[in-house]
This record gives structure tokens, sequence and C-alpha cells, in this order.
């Protein structure tokens, strides 16, 4: 295999850009706005009817899912010296806040809610607001526009939480929500586990505390920022003795099987089965989301000593399920209350929300995601913990072993990785970046044409031949080819990465 230069890098994605912007523009219905639409298909380049966030049919311009090609349009700029790419980028942010958003500027995205391109209107699905995972590029946004972004981030607040008193959240919010006192309510927190009304899912809580803290930092304000701190040490204190959080940190009386039984859906599937003193809730899972950690660094970088926080509690989280739940030989996490009882192998016995009656609970792959926050932890705060389990989970990804930091292989490691994506690239451009080791440079370059030899048509498509905009791929190639230059990383938008649940596990 060929290994690709810095330019054929930037052409590729160039090329993958510019198919885009020429193929995925808005030709449908009867009006004609600037928006994209959120896939094509890679054989006959026309628009797919592709919904990515459960909204509805058609096709769809949600631009929550089109924040990694936001993203690479600015950094394509940056790296090309072309302004019509960020030109491109403003007009579609400009478009979305003139165009897209309610009556406080929340804006129609996300989980169930986008523009319908054939109808020529906003689309909303089955229920409110939502976002889940998507860290979308305020930075840029802010660039664009800044009082409606600082609108946006107010009214996402206030639509979504329920009592400022505790932070009960819930993960959808509803649309012209008459605006409260935001930033100036008393807060009083309080135990953990309480019954509230709304679902405090780490998805979408970990999006919220994310997009006022980097309000905070765009703005030079304080509030929203200890508030982002308050929602974030909710899920902190969550833990018990291994140190593990949970995946949220109420509790509420949701459907457990079926309308005629509600409460806490764990309670109700894994309690009558397991013997001795354990709390049993949803948020007393061990359910890792990897991503989490990683954007908890990316604020903590941001900030600097104010978000200092942030670092604090990633590290300590990634360190707890290093040392309580992951197995190095298997390359695996044990699934497990977060008390650390082991519930690999548990057999569900009753249908609901965690799997059909007769599901095996299996262990969870360390996959390229836990690579990649894994290796951001080292690079960022130096923990030789984060090191080693880099170590070990690059070896069970067939990457071979990249020695110690004292103690790098003589010659470059053998590489034959079990899974080829953007999450394994990054990871290695994290490596290189914490150690300027040319041989992590030299790998992710390997992986770079792996993945350029995947496209169709000069797309960079998923397993279904697809090119959907929410592809990380072309972001991570950019800062590969700077990384080629000798460019600072820095300069680049820093991806997030595309939300997904990690295998097995509850």
């Amino acid at each position: 295999m060929t290994v690709p230069s810095a330019g054929d890098l930037v052409d590729a994605v160039q090329a993958h850009v510019d198919t885009v912007l020429e193929h995925a523009r808005d030709d449908y219905g009867d009006e004609s706005t600037p928006l994209l639409v959120d896939a094509l298909d890679a054989t006959t380049l026309s628009g797919v009817e592709y919904d990515g966030r459960d909204v509805a049919d058609g096709h769809l311009s949600n631009f929550a899912l089109q924040q990694s090609f936001l993203r690479a349009l600015l950094a394509l700029s940056e790296v090309t010296g072309e302004k019509r790419y960020r030109s491109r980028a403003e007009t579609l942010v400009s478009w979305m806040f003139e165009n897209a958003s309610d009556d406080t500027g929340l804006l129609y995205w996300g989980g169930h809610a986008a523009y319908d391109l054939d109808a020529d209107d906003i689309v909303v699905g089955k229920s409110d607001h939502e976002l889940k995972f998507e860290y979308p590029f305020y930075k840029f946004c802010y660039e664009v526009a800044p009082e409606a972004t600082r609108e946006f981030v107010s009214a996402f607040w206030n639509a979504h939480v329920l009592d400022w008193t505790t932070l009960d959240f819930n993960r959808h919010g509803a649309w012209n929500a008459s605006m409260g006192d935001l930033w100036d309510h008393e807060y009083e927190g309080g135990n953990v586990f309480f019954w509230g009304d709304g679902l405090t899912f780490v998805n979408t809580g970990s999006d919220l505390y994310y997009a006022a803290g980097v309000l905070a930092d765009l703005a030079e304000e304080d509030e929203p920022l200890t508030w982002a701190k308050r929602l974030a040490r909710r899920y902190i204190e969550t833990r018990q003795e291994p140190g593990i959080s949970g995946y949220q940190f109420s509790q509420h009386a949701s459907y457990c099987k079926g309308p005629e039984i509600r409460g806490d859906r764990a309670q109700y599937q894994f309690a009558p089965y397991i013997h001795g003193d354990h709390r049993i809730f949803e948020g007393t899972l061990f359910r890792p989301r990897p991503i989490v950690q990683r954007q908890q660094l990316a604020l903590a970088e941001r900030l600097g000593e104010r978000g200092s926080a942030f670092a604090q509690w990633a590290m300590e989280e990634l360190r707890a399920w290093r040392e309580a739940a992951y197995h190095p030989d298997e390359n695996e996490f044990v699934p497990m209350l977060t008390d650390g009882l082991s519930l690999e192998g548990f057999v569900i016995r009753r249908e609901g929300y965690f799997g059909p009656k007769g599901r095996v609970i299996g262990p969870i792959e360390a996959g390229p995601d836990f690579l990649w926050t894994y290796a951001r932890a080292y690079r960022v705060t130096g923990d030789d913990l984060c090191y080693a389990t880099t170590r070990d989970i690059a070896a069970g990804l067939g990457l071979g072993d990249i020695g110690t930091p004292e103690e790098r292989p003589t010659m470059d490691f053998d590489m034959d990785p079990v899974a080829v994506g953007p999450e394994l690239l990054s990871a290695l451009l994290e490596l290189y970046r914490a150690s300027g080791d040319d041989r992590y440079l030299n790998a992710a370059s390997r992986i770079g044409g792996r993945l350029l030899d995947n496209r169709e048509s000069g797309l960079f498509t998923d397993t279904d031949g697809m090119a959907v905009l929410d592809n990380p791929t072309p972001l991570a190639l950019l800062r590969l080819a700077s990384a080629r230059k000798g460019d600072p990383l820095d300069t680049l938008p820093k991806p997030v990465g595309k939300r997904r649940s990690p295998n097995g596990g509850i």
C-alpha cells in the first residue's frame, strides 16, 4: 500500500467536499435554500431519503448531523487557503439561525427535528428538541452569529432543565418554552438517584454542560461554567466504591414492560435476580461511553485552569474503568454494576428496555473509540495508567506493541488492525502529538491510505455505500495532512467522532 502524501490527503478531501457541495444541494421542493441533504448515494450521486435521528421520511437536512462536515469545511479553508469553503459554512450557519429556530432561539435539529427539503418546511418527529452526543461546532457558530449562539445555548438549558435546584432535566425539551431565570436560579443539589420528572441520561447531559462550558469560554462569562460544572458533577456524585459514574443521576418512572408496569427499568429487569446489598437502578449500570470523557478533556484544554475539574473527572473515570473493569488479555471491559458486581453472563429473565427475555449480557469490546479517548487522556495529562491502557487496547486492536514512553520499539510496530476508521487514525495522531515520534505519524498515514482506498466515486462512504455528512473521516484526514506538513493541529477544528454505543455490555 502506498502511503499518501499530505497533498494526496488534501486532494482527496477536497474532491469529496466539492462533490458533496455540488450534488447535495437543495434542488427539492419548490423553494431553494442553501441547505444540504444529509446523505448521497455514492453510485448515483443523488440525495438519499436518510433519517439518522428518528425524525421523518424524506430528503432531510438535519444540521446536527452535519457538524463534522461543517468542521471539515473550516479545516479545508485553513489547509488550502481557499475562502469559499468557509464562506459556504458561514452561509449554512446564518441560514439556520435565521430560518430554523423557535421563538427562543432553539434550533430545529437533532433527535426529532430537521428541515424537510421536499416540503420546504421544518418537520418535527415524535417528540421535542433533543441533542445526544452531538457537541455542535459552537466556536464557529459564535464567530458567525454570537448573539444567536448565546440564545441557543440559553434556550437549550431553559427547555431541558425541569428543576434547577436539583438539575433534574429531560433529554427532550419543549419548543418555545417561556424563558425563566436561567443562570440566576438557585441550586441546592442533594442526593442523587432521586425520583424525578426527567431522564437525566449523560448523552444529553454532556451536551448540555459542553454547550455551557464552551459558551463560558467564548463569551468570557462565569455563570454558564458554574452550571456546567454543577451538572457534570451530578454524574460524579453517583460513583460508588470503584469510582465509576452512572449513566444518569436520577430515577424516572418509565415503561418497564408496556404501559401496565412503570418504574426504574433496570430495577425491573435486574434487581429481582441479584442477591445481596446492591443498589440497582439505571444509574448504577456500567455503560461506558468514551466520547463523554473525550469531550471533558476537550473542555479542559479549551478552558485551561477554569476547566481543570473536567480533566480531573475524566481521568478519575478512565482510571476506574481500567482498574475495576478492563481485561487486557481479552481487550474487553466487564459489564457490571457501578459498585463492581460483574453482570457478565447474566441472563435477562424479563422482557424490557435492556433486552428481550433470554438475552445474555456480554463483555464490552474496547474498540477504537476507547483507544482514542485513552490516548487523548495521556496526551493531555501524561498519566501513566492511561498510557498503559492505550498500549493494551492498541495491541488488542491489532496495532502491535507500541512500547512504553521510555522504551518504544526500535522499528515501526507491526500493524494489522481489525478495524480501520477515523477513530483509529485520531488516536494515533493523539499519540504523535504527545510524543513527537514519527512512528505514530507513519502508522496514522497507513491508516489514512486505507481510508483513501475505501472511497466510492471519490466519496467517503459508510458500509451501506452512502456518503453521510456526519462522517468524521474527511476532518481526520485533513488533520493527518497538517501533521504530515508539520503544521500545528490546534489551528484546525477538533474532531468529535460519531456517536455510537460500544459492542456488548448493557
